[in-house]
């Protein structure tokens, strides 16, 4: 994966992911412990804040793609 790629790519948080399917935050982090086929992959990025506390990340064009997915279901 290039450089510009993973620039243009943006990275988005677990609530927002939340919103783009329609789901519960509850309901992604259970299926971030499932971990389905075609699930996106998450990225552990720090908040800034604290270094004890998570924050996961997604790829927008890897959660679009499952959401894409999703609509075949």
């Amino acid at each position: 994966m290039t450089l510009n790629r993973i620039l243009d790519d943006p990275m988005i948080t677990t609530e927002e992911f939340a919103q783009l399917a329609r789901l519960s935050r509850r309901q992604i982090d259970r299926l971030r412990k499932i971990r389905s086929g075609g699930f996106p992959r998450e990225f552990e990025l720090g908040s800034g804040q604290s270094k004890h506390r998570r924050c996961p990340r997604f790829r927008l064009s890897e959660v679009r793609a499952w959401l894409e997915t999703r609509a075949l279901w």
